[in-house]
């Protein structure tokens, strides 16, 4: 259980055949699922919460309880009593139904962004049902716009009538460009070719310039301008209009900071967003913030950490040192921490070593009490 009460998985079932599945269902899935039982179909054994009928404020409660929920009842059943809850895909949880011969497992609702379509497989594999799934970029073996790199931890920046066009542009087979100007390379297998009708562009200006009704552009920079290969935002309207447009931020950006002790987060945090800005990278695309040990329990980049939803990389002295020797003619630049710490740098040596990179993007920048260099994520 979440620490608000609610469960990431709840297993739900009526009947005493529904029961035996749901018990073998709740004893496979992962992360500790939470089982309900009508309580006439309780056995000394279980490890179920009883439920009394009526069935509809129970399965009610429960919905908004989880982010998914496996029904053993009727797909019918389950859209009556769940009608009145449905709110849109973004925010209902992932809802599977199972009958009670366990023969299909069926993806019912959120099913696509809420995962409902992965549980219904996953639900089939333990039972050795047939999974029913309809959504169409899975029947079609399309990619899934709204979820394309999702599992590296990619973040969406689109207006939802873009991705909604974009998906229609993919799934219908409407030619649809790629270009991908950061971020991990293996975000589709390497051995499932790309549909024919999406190409993967060397340029934002060869984009442009194509027949492609919609655009997805990988980037950890702010835009694009297409003669020099930089990236701001307005652009992509300009070069790319009448095109949608659907932008994915993927997690290849290093920010090694360093500070003085007390060092607010307000003043870490202008020296991030300033330093981004100046050049033009994406906040979106931060991975991690890196420093020294000394700084491990520093309240400010701990807090910027948090914000961020990033984590805080620490590293000892002698690690900073060698990266500073072996990068520093090429990349780092003296600071004042050798006097202060026995350290070279803080800030570029930190961002080196997390990004796996010799070469900074953004050298060693300072406030009154901070420093920062920013560095690109070196993937395999």
């Amino acid at each position: 259980m979440h620490s608000d009460g609610s469960s990431h998985t709840i297993i739900l079932a009526v009947s005493r055949r529904g029961a035996a599945l749901a018990r073998t269902l709740a004893a496979a899935l992962p992360d500790s699922p939470a089982l309900y039982l009508d309580r006439r179909m309780m056995e000394a054994a279980d490890q179920a919460t009883p439920f009394d009928l009526p069935l509809r404020p129970v399965v009610q409660k429960l919905f908004g309880d989880c982010q998914q929920l496996v029904l053993f009842l009727p797909v019918g059943a389950a859209m009556r009593l769940l009608a009145p809850c449905l709110q849109d895909k973004h925010t209902d949880p992932a809802v599977v139904c199972v009958d009670d011969a366990g023969r299909f497992a069926v993806s019912l609702l959120s099913g696509h962004l809420g995962g409902a379509d992965q549980l219904a497989q996953q639900v089939a594999a333990i039972l050795g049902a047939a999974p029913v799934v309809t959504s169409a970029s899975h029947v079609t073996g399309a990619i899934a716009v709204d979820l394309l790199g999702r599992d590296l931890g990619w973040k969406l920046e689109a207006n939802s009538l873009a991705v909604t066009r974009a998906s229609a542009a993919v799934v219908n087979g409407d030619p649809v460009g790629i270009y991908q100007q950061a971020g991990e390379r293996h975000w589709r297998p390497q051995d499932t070719p790309l549909p024919s009708n999406l190409r993967v562009y060397p340029s934002v200006q060869a984009l442009a310039e194509s027949d492609a009704v919609a655009a997805l552009i990988i980037s950890d920079q702010a835009g694009v301008s297409g003669d020099r290969g930089r990236f701001e935002t307005r652009p992509y309207g300009h070069f790319l209009s009448p095109k949608h447009v659907v932008v994915y931020r993927p997690r290849s950006l290093v920010a090694g900071m360093g500070c003085r002790k007390g060092a607010p987060v307000e003043e870490l945090e202008a020296l991030l967003a300033d330093t981004f800005q100046q050049h033009n990278l994406a906040l979106g695309s931060l991975r991690c913030i890196a420093t020294a040990d000394l700084k491990a329990d520093e309240p400010g980049l701990k807090e910027l950490a948090q914000r961020h939803g990033v984590p805080l990389i620490c590293y000892p002295a002698q690690e900073l040192n060698r990266a500073f020797e072996e990068h520093g003619s090429r990349a780092a630049t003296p600071s004042q921490a050798r006097r202060l710490l026995g350290i070279w740098g803080v800030s570029e040596p930190a961002a080196l070593l997390a990004a796996g990179s010799q070469e900074l993007l953004a050298p060693r920048q300072k406030s009154a009490r901070a420093t920062i260099a920013v560095a690109r994520m070196v993937f395999g």
